[in-house]
């Protein structure tokens, strides 16, 4: 069983962007709330170009994990997706931060994982990943006469935890 790729570009933009305004979101209501405006709010989320970049890379590594991978159960998808979301959260940010010639890139990057989690973009993430894999459509293949056959299905069950991303 695998992710067709439609759900799987899908399951990803979700993730993805959700969790990147949610970010977006708490962080202006914290600089709101503070009254230091907004100028560093807007050259961190608007006009910082690596946001972009980490917007498609992390949607292209988490449609790849899902298209690739076969269906797994739900707790494994949250750790293999969290865990891609997260190296690609560390490495567009370590690779902006090697950009603007900071000595430290690595601590950079890990600071903005501490932030991310700060922000709720993190949690979002996780939590996005655990409601969408309930969305998942499969691709069931099977031995047919002449060859493989395939059959697609949508399943949203939101079984236990032993069940994988499909509902079985």
């Amino acid at each position: 069983m695998t992710v067709t790729w439609r759900s799987a570009v899908s399951y990803a933009l979700t993730v993805v962007v959700l969790s990147w305004l949610t970010g977006a979101a708490v962080d202006l209501a914290w600089t709101t709330a503070s009254g230091s405006g907004l100028g560093g709010w807007v050259s961190l989320w608007v006009k910082d170009p690596w946001n972009a970049v980490f917007v498609v890379a992390a949607t292209a590594s988490l449609t790849l994990a899902r298209g690739l991978l076969a269906a797994l159960p739900r707790w494994r998808v949250v750790l293999v997706d969290g865990s891609v979301y997260l190296v690609m959260l560390l490495a567009c940010s370590g690779l902006s931060a090697w950009a603007g010639g900071d000595d430290a890139p690595a601590d950079t990057a890990s600071m903005m994982a501490v932030y991310a989690l700060f922000t709720l973009q993190l949690p979002a993430a996780w939590l996005l990943c655990v409601w969408r894999t309930g969305h998942l459509e499969v691709v069931l293949s099977r031995a047919g006469g002449n060859g493989t056959h395939s059959e697609h299905k949508n399943h949203s069950d939101h079984g236990d935890d032993q069940r994988d991303a499909t509902g079985r």
